[in-house]
């Protein structure tokens, strides 16, 4: 799967990930209603290993992946975007 960055992502309430390592638990734990971009700097790991685990997550019905971006989409909601990645990254 490939997982866009712009992507938002929401846990499924009804699976506790008991079946997925512990690096997918680590993002599993902090990535509802965040980019990828955000839950790779707040786990601490490369964003490409970030879009794997996500990936494997979202194949498990752990998570799904909401677009945040559309065409039809504000110019205020693609910055406030483009502000919330930025912050994240910044925390990396």
């Amino acid at each position: 799967m490939d997982l866009p960055m712009e992507a938002t992502l929401r846990v499924d309430p009804a699976d506790d990930g008991s079946t997925v390592s512990a690096a997918a638990l680590q993002v599993l734990e902090v990535c509802d209603r965040r980019s990828v971009a955000e839950c790779a700097a707040l786990v601490k790991m490369p964003i490409g290993v970030v879009r794997v685990l996500l990936s494997d997550l979202v194949e498990h019905g752990y998570i799904r992946v909401q677009a945040t971006i559309t065409e039809n989409s504000s110019k205020d909601e693609r910055i406030e975007l483009i502000e919330r990645t930025l912050r994240g990254l910044r925390t990396y």
